[in-house]
C-alpha cells in the first residue's frame, strides 16, 4: 500500500492518544518517595530525647525516653501516606497525579517541623516533657536530646519533595492499562479500533489479520459494539 493510500488519522484520534509514560521518572519518583517514607518511619521509631525526672518522693528520680512518634504523632501517617501516594501514581493521571503529587511535597515540608523543633529548641522543649507523660509537678532536671533523627527527617522531606517533582512531570502522561479507563472512553477507543481497522483492510483490498479481527470482534461484543454493522 502507497504512503498516499494510508488512512490519516483524524484530529480526534491524535487527541486521544496519550504520550507514553516515562518510566524513568515515575521510577525515580518512586524510588524518592519510598525512601522519604522509609526514613520518616525509622526516625519515628528512634530515641529523640531522655527526659531527666529528678526525685520526687516518694517517687525516685528517673529517666524518660522520647521515641520520634512520642514528639510527633503523625510522622508515621506521612510515611503511610507517601506509600499509598506512589500505588496511587501507577492508577491515576492529569489533575489527580497532580494533587497528589502536590500532598506528597506538602507532606515532606509538614514533616519537617519537628525536626527543626528537635535541632533548634530541644533542650529547652516543655512540650516534650508533656509528650512524655511526664507530671507538670514533677522535677525535670534536664532533656538531652538526639540529633541524628532531626536530620534522617529533613533528608526523607529532601527526598519526598525530589519525588513530588518527578510525580509531577509524568501527570500529563499516560496511565495504567485501557482497561482502567471509564467505560465510555473505553467504548469511544474501541469503535475507534474498529472502523480503523475496518478502514485499513478496505483500503488494502485485503481482509485483516484473523487475531487482530477476532480480539476486535469479542472486545466489541462486550461494548455492546456491533463489529458487521458497516457505517452507511
Amino acid at each position: 500500500m502507497n504512503r498516499s493510500e494510508e488512512p490519516v488519522p483524524e484530529q480526534g484520534d491524535a487527541a486521544a492518544t496519550r504520550r507514553p509514560v516515562n518510566r524513568r521518572f515515575q521510577a525515580i519518583a518512586s524510588v524518592l518517595i519510598l525512601l522519604a517514607a522509609l526514613g520518616l518511619w525509622g526516625a519515628s521509631r528512634m530515641k529523640w530525647a531522655t527526659v531527666l525526672v529528678g526525685e520526687d518522693p516518694p517517687y525516685p528520680s528517673r529517666e524518660v525516653t522520647v521515641t520520634g512518634s512520642d514528639w510527633s504523632p503523625w510522622l508515621v501517617a506521612v510515611a503511610l501516606a507517601m506509600v499509598a501516594a506512589v500505588v496511587a501514581q501507577f492508577a491515576v493521571r492529569g489533575l489527580l497525579l497532580r494533587g497528589v503529587a502536590i500532598l506528597v511535597a506538602l507532606g515532606g515540608a509538614v514533616s519537617v517541623i519537628p525536626a527543626i523543633s528537635l535541632l533548634t529548641e530541644g533542650e529547652g522543649n516543655l512540650y516534650v516533657v508533656k509528650m512524655a507523660g511526664v507530671s507538670d509537678r514533677s522535677p525535670v532536671v534536664g532533656i538531652p536530646v538526639e540529633s541524628m533523627p532531626g536530620y534522617l527527617v529533613i533528608v526523607s522531606a529532601i527526598c519526598a519533595v525530589l519525588g513530588a517533582v518527578f510525580m509531577m512531570r509524568t501527570a500529563n502522561q499516560g496511565g495504567m492499562s485501557s482497561k482502567y479507563d471509564s467505560p465510555a472512553a473505553r467504548r469511544e477507543e474501541l469503535e475507534r479500533k474498529v472502523f480503523a481497522e475496518r478502514e485499513r483492510a478496505a483500503a488494502a483490498g485485503e481482509p485483516a489479520a484473523t487475531e487482530t479481527n477476532e480480539r476486535l470482534l469479542w472486545d466489541s461484543l462486550d461494548e455492546g459494539i456491533d463489529p458487521t454493522d458497516d457505517e452507511k
